[in-house]
């Protein structure tokens, strides 16, 4: 896939499933975290483990569902 129609289908993403809760800027909210400035292996981490269904904190049960159907090339890739 070229790099720019990933970049795409990341944004795309990110808009869909993440920005309620981190933020357009994914400078976080409320009591979401903020994701800009995370080292890429702590964001392949977390999204590995709520993958997974791993209790991690308060927010694994709307994380989980978001994170069950990333592939670990597009986990890799995204951050």
């Amino acid at each position: 896939m070229a790099a720019h129609r990933f970049r795409f289908i990341c944004k795309e993403f990110y808009k869909r499933n993440c920005r309620a809760c981190h933020g357009p800027t994914a400078k976080g909210l409320s009591s979401y975290p903020k994701l800009v400035g995370q080292s890429p292996e702590y964001l392949v981490d977390r999204l590995e483990r709520y993958r997974e269904r791993e209790k991690i904190g308060p927010n694994t049960s709307l994380m989980a569902p978001r994170a069950k159907n990333l592939s670990d090339e597009f986990i890799i890739n995204a951050v």
